[in-house]
Formats: C-alpha cells, sequence, structure tokens
C-alpha cells in the first residue's frame, strides 16, 4: 500500500527525488522492486523520478542540478527555454558547475566547468537554480553548430527578449568561453542596429570602407503615416539598401509588401537598392559595386538638378 501511495505521488510531481526521500514513503526493497519493473526511473545517481515523467526537460533539469556539486545550475537553451525565451525544449541538459571531477554521464547531459560565477542565479517554482538569460545565451551560442549561432542571437537581440549589454558584461569576465570573439563582434553590430546575419554580411562585405561612412543602420522613415526600417540609409543621396534573405522575402505575400514600401519610399525621393542572400555572400564586390555606383549618379543626377 505504501508503495502505491508512493507511485502515485511520483505521478502526480514532475520532479526528481533521493532514495532517502522515497524511503520515506515505501522500503527499500520495495523501491528496488519498482525500479527493476520499470515503475520508477533512475535518472541519475541517487535522483529518482516516475517512469512517467522520466524523459521530460523539467525532471531531467530538476534532477542534473541537484546531482551536479553546490552551485550548479542549468544554463544553455534550457534557461532560455525556462526564462520563455525559446519556444522549444532542448534534447539536452545544460549546467554550469563551479569545478568538476569527471564522471560518466548520460547523452542528454551536457557540463560545464567554469571558475566564473555569475552574479545571478535564479530559480525555478520548483527551486531548480538557473542562470540568467544573457549567460545561458553564453553558453547556448558556444555549442550551437557555426551556421546556427548568428540566427541564435539576432532572433533573441532583436525581438529584445535579450540584452546584449548584460551579454557583453559577462564575456567580459569569460577569456576562455567557445564563441566568445564572434559573440563579442554580434554584440556590437547589434548595438549598431544590426537585426540578422544577412545585414551583418552586408556590413562587412559589401557597405564596407570610407565611401560608406555616411551611412546609417536601421534607419526609420515615415511616409503618409506608415514607418518603415531601412536597413541602411544614406541621407545624402537618398538612398535605401535592404539585405533580403530568400526564404522570408521570396514569399509572395513579404514580396507585395516589399513593392508597396519601395514605392512609398519613392514618392519622397528614396531609392531602395535590394541584394539577396546569394549576392551578398557569393559576390560580394559585386553589390559593393552597384552600391557605390548607385550613389555616385544620384549625386551626379542631385548636382545636376541643382
Amino acid at each position: 500500500m505504501a508503495l502505491t501511495h508512493l507511485l502515485d505521488r511520483l505521478e502526480a510531481i514532475p520532479e526528481s527525488f533521493t532514495l532517502a526521500q522515497l524511503m520515506a514513503h515505501a522500503s527499500r526493497g520495495g523501491i528496488e522492486a519498482a525500479v527493476k519493473r520499470g515503475d520508477i526511473a533512475r535518472i541519475l545517481p541517487n535522483r529518482y523520478a516516475a517512469r512517467l515523467h522520466a524523459d521530460s526537460w523539467r525532471t531531467r533539469s530538476h534532477a542534473a542540478a541537484r546531482w551536479g556539486p553546490a552551485g550548479c545550475a542549468v544554463t544553455g537553451t534550457g534557461a532560455l527555454f525556462d526564462a520563455g525565451v525559446l519556444p522549444e525544449p532542448p534534447e539536452t541538459v545544460h549546467v554550469l558547475v563551479p569545478h568538476w571531477r569527471h564522471r560518466p554521464t548520460p547523452w542528454w547531459l551536457r557540463v560545464t566547468s567554469s571558475t566564473y560565477r555569475p552574479p545571478v542565479i535564479q530559480e525555478r517554482p520548483d527551486g531548480t537554480p538557473e542562470v540568467d538569460p544573457a549567460l545561458a545565451l553564453i553558453h547556448a551560442y558556444g555549442y550551437a553548430p557555426e551556421r546556427g549561432r548568428a540566427e541564435l542571437f539576432y532572433s533573441l537581440a532583436r525581438t529584445n527578449r535579450i540584452d546584449a549589454h548584460a551579454v557583453r558584461q559577462h564575456l567580459e569576465r569569460m577569456p576562455r568561453v567557445r564563441g566568445r570573439a564572434s559573440l563579442l563582434k554580434r554584440c556590437d553590430w547589434a548595438a549598431d542596429g544590426v537585426e540578422s546575419f544577412l545585414e551583418e554580411q552586408g556590413g562587412a562585405r559589401v557597405l564596407v570602407g570610407a565611401e560608406f561612412e555616411g551611412v546609417v543602420r536601421q534607419h526609420r522613415v515615415r511616409i503618409m503615416g506608415d514607418l518603415y526600417r531601412l536597413d541602411a540609409y544614406d541621407p545624402a543621396t537618398r538612398t535605401a539598401f535592404e539585405f533580403d534573405g530568400a526564404a522570408f522575402h521570396d514569399r509572395a505575400p513579404q514580396r507585395m509588401k516589399d513593392i508597396r514600401r519601395d514605392a512609398a519610399l519613392a514618392t519622397v525621393g528614396i531609392m531602395t537598392v535590394r541584394f539577396g542572400y546569394a549576392d551578398v555572400m557569393q559576390r560580394p564586390e559585386w553589390c559593393r559595386d552597384v552600391a557605390l555606383g548607385t550613389m555616385g549618379m544620384r549625386r551626379k543626377w542631385a548636382s545636376v538638378a541643382s
């Protein structure tokens, strides 16, 4: 009867428990039999849960944070998920620990050992300690594939779900963290208004050099009551530069929106020059020549008209 009560209790709470906690409700022999039958799962050494919940992110992260040494906290994409920053939990639980002796770990657990102790450790309602979203992003970024790092960062920064300044403050005290150099650059670019990988590459590969010093990033203009954001804008020649990712701008509704937007800009004399992903990445010099040629011709026409 005690074991049945224990199993009901475990199924009602998607958390992990020590053997001592379980034995407060049932005998050791009964618990071992339940583990053998598969009613109770051993998630980590001395961390148990109902089989019903043993594969869930919540239960595994709860177990990992308590299995690790004092000061252990959940980080990476999992902490971002718990903070409401990412929409889905990861397959891997990532924990930050202050020191670590190598121990065998299951495939779903990643351990990062660091002497850096973050100033902010917060707790979930179930008491699981987690780092703040800015530090969680740093660890998630370090383990993300190279092609996914930019979108991970910009998708959070442009929606203000991550404070790039807070990210930089952590990085200043973490000289050897994975991906540090590129993440610092992206913090700087985000501060300048860059909101996507293609905009970043456009600034680094196309709109580069003294000829583009007057170009303004993320400029906003209001025309006939509507507000438009320009990826880059040269006020001297009234030229707007847009960097269009194919996956987004090739869609029919967005394409129509772009056409109407360009027409609205033209009513106030702003000419839009659009560069696609393939051209920016594969022939940036051509893009740069087009940008310079357009600006030069518009200066020439302006001088003739005056």
